[in-house]
């Protein structure tokens, strides 16, 4: 049992070079894999789970300093063996979580989804899909439609809508028969007020499943419920808003005072 002020694996971590100091170790929370570790497939994606794959617990109220994995299979990857040789022991595959029984592996599986999707890697999300969760992937796939690189000219998503189906697809998600109620049961447009007196309609869709979201997005930009700001964010097209207040109806005024289908 340690005595009580010590905290003797944090030392260690710092000692064998896994960590610059104590302070930093607890405002980080984890130990990343230091630039120049070689990784081989598919650990060398741009995941922070691959990136930061062991968490730390800071020693408190009596209880001692935890490490664990954000993921039982990170247990392969070769920075978790490399510290667990240095270490001398087994890492908890189990993750450390806090007093508070929070750890931050479920914040992990979503950055594991979310990290490969803007980085337009959709199909090594596919393959290492067992590090995430359909949920996360799904939301991920809502977030790729909603936002652009800010480098992309194009302003047209993270992830293109033939993408889009696919990853949904791939993950068993079907597409809602009623194309337009999916888009109806999002919140009603909104004007948001930018500086200088620019217009933005954002993109509200209240609790809705991870499901309901995805295809909200992409059924949305199919139909020209929502398109693309200069910037690359998503928001409410006109005909959007005109065909969202109309709600059941089978036909909806437009801004030029002309009546037209819903359809």
């Amino acid at each position: 049992m340690e005595k009580p002020g010590t905290d003797s694996l944090g030392g260690a971590l710092v000692e064998n070079g896994f960590a610059p100091n104590l302070g930093l170790l607890d405002i980080n929370n984890s130990l990343a894999v230091p630039h120049g570790f070689d990784l081989p497939e598919p650990w060398n994606l741009p995941s922070r789970m691959f990136r930061h794959p062991i968490e730390s617990c800071p020693p408190g109220n009596g209880q001692p300093r935890k490490i664990g994995l954000r993921h039982p299979l990170l247990a392969d990857h070769p920075y978790v063996r490399h510290v667990e040789a240095l270490l001398g022991f087994e890492i908890d595959r189990n993750g450390a979580p806090n007093r508070f029984c929070y750890s931050s592996g479920p914040t992990a599986r979503w950055w594991h989804a979310v990290d490969l999707i803007t980085a337009r890697k959709w199909k090594d999300l596919l393959a290492t899909r067992e590090f995430t969760e359909r949920e996360c992937i799904m939301r991920a796939v809502a977030f790729g439609c909603r936002y652009s690189h800010h480098e992309d000219r194009k302003a047209a998503g993270y992830i293109s809508i033939a993408e889009a189906r696919e990853v949904m697809r791939a993950v068993g998600a079907r597409e809602p028969g009623e194309r337009s109620a999916i888009i109806r049961s999002f919140s009603a447009p909104s004007l948001c007020r930018q500086e200088k007196g620019a217009e933005h309609w954002p993109i509200n869709e209240g609790r809705q499943r991870a499901e309901d979201v995805a295809w909200g997005m992409i059924l949305g930009i199919e139909d020209g419920w929502f398109r693309y700001d200069r910037s690359g964010f998503l928001q409410w097209s006109e005909r959007g808003r005109e065909r969202h207040a109309a709600g059941d109806s089978a036909t909806y005024i437009q801004a030029s005072g002309q009546a037209a289908f819903t359809f």
